[in-house]
């Protein structure tokens, strides 16, 4: 279950260790470019690519870059509305530590990519910042299409859906979860994310 694209996740730890070249981009894509500056000089500074600070920095910066809580109401669509505040947030917090799982379990191998910043469009709902990822070892490979889905929350962006080739991982969840609720409850959609934290490594 919650296995919405590691492609998806992998795109978003894809930006934040790479070296971007912008085109026409705004105020979203620079707000990603000072990201992607802060991660850059954690690495410079050393400290092992599995050290507690490096990965506790880490997730700092992308707990200010993904809006977890706009990617768990959407993902529930209208179960969201359902749940007490309780349960909300316990969702929410499972919803993190799993990206969280995903994101550093990719680390090694999206490092492999170069990042091109295309264009910055409006949205309904914000900002659409196109990037384009290609590898640095098969340079024969097609380019994967990443597209960031952004809104501003004070003087921050947040991104709240990850676009990769078309596919959707806001999508992608919500049709998991949906399936999971409608077939078998709350109860079991909140078991399997906890038994999948389990597997892989702990609920830290």
């Amino acid at each position: 279950m919650v296995r919405a694209r590691i492609l998806a996740l992998g795109a978003l730890a894809t930006w934040l260790l790479t070296f971007p070249c912008f085109a026409q981009v705004g105020p979203a894509g620079r707000y990603l470019q000072a990201r992607h500056e802060e991660v850059s000089r954690l690495l410079k500074e050393g400290g092992g690519e599995g050290s507690k600070a490096r990965r506790e920095e880490v997730r700092r910066i992308l707990s200010e870059l993904l809006d977890y809580e706009e990617l768990a109401r959407r993902a529930l669509a209208a179960h969201w509305e359902a749940r007490s505040e309780n349960e909300r947030r316990e969702f929410v917090e499972l919803l993190r530590k799993l990206v969280e799982r995903n994101y550093e379990a990719n680390l090694e191998r999206i490092l492999d990519y170069e990042v091109r910043y295309l264009d910055e469009k409006e949205s309904a709902e914000g900002k659409m910042v196109r990037t384009e990822a290609r590898s640095r070892k098969e340079r024969r490979q097609a380019p994967i299409e990443i597209v960031y889905a952004m809104r501003q929350e004070g003087n921050k962006w947040r991104v709240f859906d990850v676009i990769t080739d078309g596919v959707s991982l806001l999508r992608n969840y919500r049709n998991q979860f949906d399936r999971i609720i409608s077939e078998h409850g709350w109860g079991e959609l909140i078991r399997r994310m906890r038994e999948r934290l389990e597997r892989e490594g702990g609920g830290s």
